[in-house]
């Protein structure tokens, strides 16, 4: 069932992705203590966190790519529980785009698998460093980094929530990811949620992307995502990730 109008405006095509990405570009942190906007990225298992930096990195260099590790629905006992920290080179000049992706093993509804909460907030707090196993760091670890200046720190915090799997947000899941919340709230950290794989909760959308504001159900998602998480409906961003296509879509792009 559709809306006859989107309920958000988007410009599709070639022309609006290339004003993004110029946008995205030209972006620079305010202060001089911090040389990149530090994204932290916290997600389920197979919620697609990584998939998202995959597609990201593909809409920069101009085809597929697959630097991180996608997982799918399975236990994360085969990912260390470490922070990986991810940068894009521009393909046409080499220089570093100004921000970095931090990505680390999925939270997970049992307790003691997936990654800590603990460590979620240290990663923000940039006290976590780069690919160092955390589970959860000690802050009498040799690798807590005590002193974090302003470019350790997350400048925002993305929760990534997969379309078909939003009524699965139950018990310890749920309790963990408001854990989280309540402490990023309290650092002032900017947040938003990527509502992934929208193609595959809806139809409508997988037949035409550009019907992603139009469905009903895909905005009735937001809105129990929206109630769950505790951010507003006009911070959830539905997406699509790239998986198993092998060439560029403009509107896949700048849906994204």
């Amino acid at each position: 069932i559709e809306f006859d109008v989107p309920w958000r405006h988007v410009a599709w095509g070639r022309e609006e992705k290339d004003k993004l990405l110029q946008e995205i570009k030209n972006l620079k942190p305010t202060s001089n203590e911090s040389k990149e906007f530090r994204i932290v990225l916290y997600g389920q298992v197979g919620a697609g966190k990584s998939s998202c930096f995959n597609t990201i990195n593909s809409v920069f260099q101009g085809h597929m790519t697959s630097r991180a590790l996608a997982l799918e629905h399975t236990s994360t006992t085969q990912y260390l529980n470490e922070l990986h920290t991810y940068r894009i080179r521009e393909r046409a000049n080499g220089t570093w785009l100004p921000f970095a992706l931090c990505d680390v093993m999925g939270t997970e509804d049992q307790e003691g698998k997936g990654t800590h909460p603990k460590d979620i907030i240290n990663a923000v707090k940039g006290h976590v460093s780069e690919k160092i196993q955390v589970s959860p760091l000690s802050e009498d670890s040799p690798f807590f980094n005590k002193s974090p200046t302003l470019n350790d720190k997350a400048h925002c915090f993305v929760y990534i929530v997969s379309a078909d799997q939003v009524s699965l947000l139950t018990g310890g899941i749920v309790d963990k990811i408001k854990t989280v919340k309540s402490e990023v709230t309290d650092l002032g950290v900017p947040q938003v949620v990527l509502l992934t794989k929208v193609d595959l909760a809806c139809p409508v959308v997988k037949d035409d992307l550009k019907n992603v504001y139009k469905s009903k159900y895909i905005k009735e998602l937001m809105e129990k995502c929206s109630q769950i998480i505790g951010i507003p409906a006009n911070c959830i961003l539905p997406v699509k990730n790239y998986h198993e296509e092998t060439t560029l879509n403009d509107d896949v792009d700048v849906d994204f």
